[in-house]
């Protein structure tokens, strides 16, 4: 990357604000623009006080006064309920050969509360000194942060650990805690050795891992990042555990759940259970890509019967960015399948989740679980018929507004229509919420103005953005052929200093999408909360530094048109909702959102944002999961379609070939021809 020069300050002090205000952003959002969190969460700071914290950072001050420069800045903008702490290593013992130099740690602050005066009163006193006994530390933090809960603990280094225990082994088995504990890792002017052992325990740790080495406008970056937040990923649900057979496998009814890929190859079983006679089941699994890990991800979710009927199947998609994530679907929905057929009459569905043969990248890498079922219907006759493809329609701007991104599915925010600006990172995942009903269609435009200075200089030629959106299922949905796109209405745009515009859309919601070939058909067949995803991509030597961006959102289209009326008023049940039954009578709704066309406006992007919006839905299938993360397609069109070929199952007949243009992919529910 191009040195800067003039009057700067170290990277490590962005890099360090970006860590911090990020995480702490998500241990505390607010309310008005996203879902609230199920517990504060904890984090604790563990920083290097080691002996090579006295060295140059490069613009005539040291290590260690970049990162109290640093570390201060951030501190004083903490919010006043964040639970934080503090812990140092290297600070107390000089040499390794004197006792205690492989245990030196200690919490120099105690996590809690409105303890901004201590912590900055600890940065102040924060000396090099010693050794670097990063595993213990880290053991140490982990006992600090307790046994429950979110947990977040942010290492910053210099160099490789100078002690046993490996801290690379350490954050392996810090990880095995749970799934809501994570280690994210800074790399302070470190290379070679130093910078894979650090990159391992982010790995490991389920965290992300930055490099520090150079230096930005301190001013212009702290500017931008002050209210830069990414929440750190997490996967939520009830854990469960998957049987190595169908027999012995749990029974999940509609819900939300959690489990981990295995050591090896074999596949994990689930039995879901059917509640409404002839109702659509549709699973979804999604999961964290591991950092520099296989784009192509051949996992594979099946969905069968118990008497080993093929229903649906899918590989998960895998998408860019550091944060990539990955998600597979599964319906028990075919076209080809009569009312009477095993797989919408089947009692019991099997859900199957196998690593496939890059089990190894997996290993021990948790993964969401979300089910749910839609009653059948009592007729489609009246219904309109599958969506066409969309033509864009112009979208008032509005004075954008500050968003606080999500970077996975439980922490995305409920955007209403509107003009959002945050900050992009390379290599950064964001996810937002946008609620669609039947008969509407979502259209997104992410803008980046023109660029100049230290930005675009750290820009560095061009990048990619990409934009997805991504179904209640998880279903990769922007529409290929809309007309009138800005931007060409790809998912990818080409980015330089003199800024992009973006777009993608999706098709209209309709029950009849269903029988469509690809995915911008069948996961558009449901409403419920549809999710964007943005990612820059990131260059190999790239460093800390973030792109200005506006995303502009609207749903178009009346809503509740075509809604369809299920068999006995039944309920579709979503992943967060109880066990659907039967009922006489419909289920209590809130209120359907309005016209888009009535003198309000509200649905186009101009309309004034109302801030948090209500969090009830209308008595539609909501999120099922799914899993997508970050813009653009990254999977290879020839290598994926030749992949689908060879594992059809030799034993079903050949339907149709169910072709789609590039960043898109073949329906795999089924296909099953007539019998």
């Amino acid at each position: 990357m191009t040195t800067h020069h003039g009057h700067r300050r170290p990277a490590v002090l962005a890099l360090l604000a970006i860590t911090l205000t990020a995480l702490l952003a998500g241990l505390a959002a607010p309310a008005a623009q996203a879902d609230p969190a199920p517990d504060s969460g904890k984090l604790v700071l563990v920083l290097d006080s080691s002996g090579s914290m006295k060295e140059p950072a490069g613009d005539g001050t040291t290590k260690i006064a970049a990162a109290r420069t640093a570390l201060t800045q951030v501190v004083s903008k903490l919010p006043a309920d964040a639970q934080v702490g503090l812990r140092v290593y290297g600070a107390t013992v000089f040499k390794r050969s004197q006792p205690g130099a492989c245990t030196d740690t200690q919490l120099t602050v105690p996590i809690g509360a409105g303890n901004r005066p201590q912590l900055q009163a600890a940065i102040a006193k924060y000396q090099p000194y010693g050794e670097t006994p990063i595993g213990y530390a880290l053991q140490q933090a982990a006992n600090d942060l307790g046994p429950t809960g979110q947990r977040t603990i942010v290492l910053v280094s210099d160099g490789e650990a100078t002690c046993a225990p490996d801290p690379c082994v350490v954050a392996q088995s810090i990880a095995k805690q749970g799934i809501d504990l994570k280690i994210d890792v800074v790399g302070f002017r470190v290379g070679g050795k130093a910078r894979s052992q650090l990159q391992c325990v982010a790995r490991e740790g389920r965290g992300d891992y930055y490099d520090a080495d150079s230096t930005i406008d301190l001013e212009a970056g702290l500017g931008r990042l002050s209210t830069r937040a990414f929440r750190p990923f997490r996967i939520s649900g009830t854990p469960v555990h998957g049987a190595p057979q169908q027999e012995g496998a749990p029974v999940l009814a509609p819900g939300h759940y959690s489990d981990t890929f295995g050591v090896d190859d074999t596949s994990k079983h689930y039995l879901i259970k059917r509640t409404i006679k002839g109702s659509t089941l549709r699973a979804g699994v999604s999961f964290r890509r591991p950092s520099g890990g296989s784009l192509v991800i051949q996992t594979e979710v099946r969905l069968n019967t118990t008497d080993g009927e093929r229903c649906g199947w899918s590989y998960p998609r895998s998408f860019d960015g550091d944060q990539g994530l990955a998600t597979g679907t599964a319906s028990s929905w075919s076209k080809y399948d009569t009312k009477s057929g095993p797989c919408s009459e089947s009692e019991q569905m099997v859900l199957t989740v196998n690593p496939g043969k890059d089990f190894r990248e997996l290993k021990g890498v948790p993964y969401e679980l979300r089910i749910d079922e839609e009653p059948p219907v009592d007729s489609t006759t009246s219904l309109p018929a599958a969506a066409d493809d969309p033509v864009w329609v112009t979208m008032k701007g509005s004075t954008p507004r500050e968003i606080v991104p999500g970077s996975s599915f439980p922490d995305a925010p409920l955007l209403q229509p509107g003009t959002y600006k945050t900050t992009l990172m390379p290599g950064e995942l964001q996810l937002y919420k946008v609620k669609l009903d039947w008969g509407q269609r979502l259209q997104v435009q992410a803008t980046v103005p023109e660029m100049a200075g230290a930005t675009a200089e750290a820009l560095d030629g061009i990048r990619y953005l990409d934009t997805a959106v991504i179904s209640p299922i998880g279903e990769d949905v922007y529409a290929v052929f809309a007309k009138n796109v800005p931007g060409g209405g790809y998912k990818r745009g080409v980015l330089t200093k003199r800024g992009l515009v973006k777009a993608v859309t999706t098709k209209e919601v309709r029950y009849l999408n269903r029988n469509g070939a690809n995915n911008q058909d069948t996961g558009t067949s449901a409403p419920g909360e549809y999710y964007v995803a943005v990612s820059l991509t990131r260059k190999t030597n790239d460093k800390a530094f973030t792109i200005p961006l506006n995303l502009t959102v609207a749903p178009v289209g009346a809503a509740g048109t075509g809604k369809p009326e299920y068999v006995n008023d039944a309920t579709p049940v979503s992943g967060e909702s109880a066990t659907p039954t039967p009922s006489a009578t419909p289920s209590t709704t809130a209120s359907e959102p309005a016209d888009p066309n009535d003198s309000g406006n509200k649905t186009e992007a101009g309309a004034p944002v109302q801030g948090r919006a209500d969090d009830n839905d209308d008595g539609t299938p909501i999120a099922l999961v799914a899993g997508l993360g970050g813009g653009g397609a990254v999977l290879l069109l020839v290598g994926a379609f030749i992949v689908l070929r060879l594992r059809r199952n030799p034993t079903t007949e050949s339907g149709p070939q169910n072709w789609q243009p590039p960043t898109n992919y073949p329906n795999q529910n089924g296909p099953r021809p007539p019998r």
